[in-house]
């Protein structure tokens, strides 16, 4: 009997012992899943906060790059003209020169000034003077057809035209064409009908080794002026090869 109630107490200990092992380890393993749950969630949230502040930030760089890409262009326009000015002028020529050169392929410039335009502001004022330099250069972008031509106010009524992979005869033709637009072109201001012209030198070639932007600019500007002095409203092409005027170019190949 003895025997008996000592094997049953010693069974008992032995399943209660075994019910809180099995109970503390249901607790635990509760406990893990928990924690593991939670740990789970944690890192979810910590990883759409990540994917979160990514794309805000992918977004900021789309903007502020949108944003310079504006301002860069707004730095290269005339406020008057809406064209190209003078430092897209003088920044894409010299990169011109630097293709012509790396390519062997002609380049050509076109200087083009309005025909007596001083009298359009003494005789009717400098509104009728910035009338008249806004409706040529709308006339002269209107005649370009090449995305690869650049029309650029030079400076006061005076505008430059890059054109790339041009030669002589084919720069004469285009000066030709956008000579006879404004022959023909009358500008409506209020009651008065105002007929304008232009001269146009051209210079085309195949940039040397030493070649800068100003050769160009020089033999265009000598086509020109004889434009002018042989009577306005003309084109006129300078023939004659660019002597580089500079023996050490500030402009890198």
């Amino acid at each position: 009997m003895m025997q008996w109630l000592q094997l049953n107490w010693q069974q008992l200990l032995i399943g209660f012992s075994s019910g809180v092992v099995l109970t503390a380890l249901a607790s635990w393993l509760l406990f893990y899943l928990q924690q593991k749950k939670w740990q789970m969630t944690v890192a979810d949230q910590l990883e759409d906060s990540i994917q979160q502040r990514t794309l805000e930030l992918q977004i900021t760089l789309i903007e502020l790059a949108e944003k310079n890409k504006l301002l860069e262009q707004q730095s290269t326009i005339d406020a008057l003209t809406g064209v190209r000015n003078r430092a897209f002028f003088d920044q894409k020529l010299s990169a011109e020169i630097k293709r012509s050169r790396r390519e062997r392929s002609t380049l050509a410039l076109l200087m083009i000034d309005i025909d007596h335009f001083k009298s359009f502001n003494d005789n009717h004022g400098h509104l009728v003077g910035d009338l008249v330099i806004k409706e040529v250069a709308q006339s002269l972008q209107q005649e370009l057809k090449r995305s690869t031509d650049y029309l650029c106010r030079y400076g006061g009524e005076e505008f430059a035209i890059i054109l790339p992979n041009t030669d002589s005869e084919g720069a004469m033709l285009l000066a030709e064409q956008l000579r006879l637009c404004l022959e023909n072109q009358r500008i409506q201001h209020e009651k008065l009908e105002l007929s304008i012209s232009v001269s146009i030198g051209c210079y085309a070639g195949v940039a040397e080794i030493n070649s800068v932007s100003i050769d160009y600019i020089q033999a265009a500007d000598i086509a020109l002026y004889r434009a002018k002095n042989e009577g306005r409203n003309r084109v006129v092409c300078n023939p004659e090869v660019v002597i580089p005027v500079q023996e050490t170019p500030d402009e890198s190949v």
